[in-house]
């Protein structure tokens, strides 16, 4: 049975950067990469909240607080 040959090269699962597959052990990732791969993978749900939290900021609790924050309370 054949079996498909293997890729040179595989994604970190840490920051997504392209690593050859004999360096994978050896692999750092840069903190700024792996802090921008998280955002991307998590891009819908920081999408969600800012749209949550413009919605509250819109309703009147929300005006309140802002006002309230505004006057040091």
């Amino acid at each position: 049975m054949l079996g498909f040959p293997q890729p040179h090269h595989v994604p970190c699962p840490d920051c997504g950067q392209s690593v050859a597959r004999e360096q994978s052990d050896t692999h750092a990732c840069d903190e700024q990469r792996r802090l921008d791969y998280l955002m991307f993978q998590f891009q819908d749900e920081v999408a969600a909240f800012a749209a949550q939290l413009t919605a509250w900021l819109d309703s009147p609790k929300g005006r309140f607080a802002v006002w309230l924050a505004q006057r040091g309370g």
